[in-house]
C-alpha cells in the first residue's frame, strides 16, 4: 500500500509528464556544487543551496471584492464605513478607527501622492524599471492611502501633494500589481 507521499509524488509525476521537478532542482543544485565546491563557504556566510517546492491557495477572504473588481472591469473599490463614514483604500472589512462594519464603494482614479521613495537597486523583476517609485497615494475621495509603484516618468523625485491617475494591465490577474500610478500631466 503506498503512503500519502508517494501518492503526492505520483500525482507531481502524471503532471509534469516527466521528470519530477524535485529531481530537476536537485541536479540543478548538484552541477553547481560540482562546478564550484567554494560555493559553501564563500564571504562572511556558511549557505549551502536548498529547495523549497511548494504548491498551494491562498484567499484574500473579507478583501475578495477588491481584487475581482480589479480583475473583471479594472476598477478600484474601498469600503466606507456604516458608523463614522470614513473611506478607507485599500478596503478593510471593518473600520479600523471605531471597528463598524464597512461597505464597498467605488473610488477614483484619480489620487495625490502623500510620500514616496525612488529605489535605484531592485530584483530581477524590476531591473528594466530602476529606478523606480513607490509611494502612499490616496484617492480623491478617499480618507486613506495604498503603497503602490508609481511611474517616474523622467522624474527622480515624486513631491507629496503630486496628482497621480491609476493605470490598469490589459491582461490582469486580479493581483495588486494589476495597477500602478501615473503623474496627472
Amino acid at each position: 500500500m503506498k503512503s500519502s507521499t508517494d501518492k503526492a509524488r505520483d500525482t507531481i509525476k502524471k503532471e509534469l509528464k516527466s521528470k519530477p521537478l524535485e529531481s530537476i532542482i536537485d541536479e540543478i543544485i548538484e552541477e553547481k556544487l560540482n562546478h564550484d565546491p567554494s560555493i559553501l563557504g564563500q564571504g562572511n556566510y556558511f549557505e549551502i543551496p536548498d529547495k523549497l517546492v511548494m504548491f498551494y491557495k491562498y484567499s484574500y477572504g473579507g478583501q475578495s471584492r477588491f481584487f475581482s473588481e480589479l480583475k473583471e472591469h479594472a476598477e478600484l473599490y474601498g469600503s466606507k464605513c456604516l458608523s463614522c463614514g470614513i473611506l478607507h483604500f485599500p478596503p478593510r472589512t471593518h473600520c479600523s478607527e471605531c471597528y463598524s462594519e464597512t461597505k464597498w464603494q467605488k473610488v477614483s482614479n484619480e489620487g495625490i501622492v502623500l510620500s514616496s521613495t525612488t529605489s535605484w537597486y531592485a530584483t530581477s523583476d524590476f531591473f528594466d524599471k530602476v529606478p523606480y517609485a513607490v509611494g502612499y497615494i490616496k484617492p480623491i475621495d478617499a480618507d486613506t492611502g495604498i503603497l503602490q509603484r508609481i511611474d517616474l516618468v523622467g522624474r527622480e523625485i515624486i513631491e507629496p501633494g503630486t496628482k497621480v491617475t491609476a493605470k490598469f494591465k490589459e491582461k490582469r490577474k486580479g493581483v495588486v500589481s494589476d495597477f500602478w500610478y501615473e503623474i496627472k500631466v
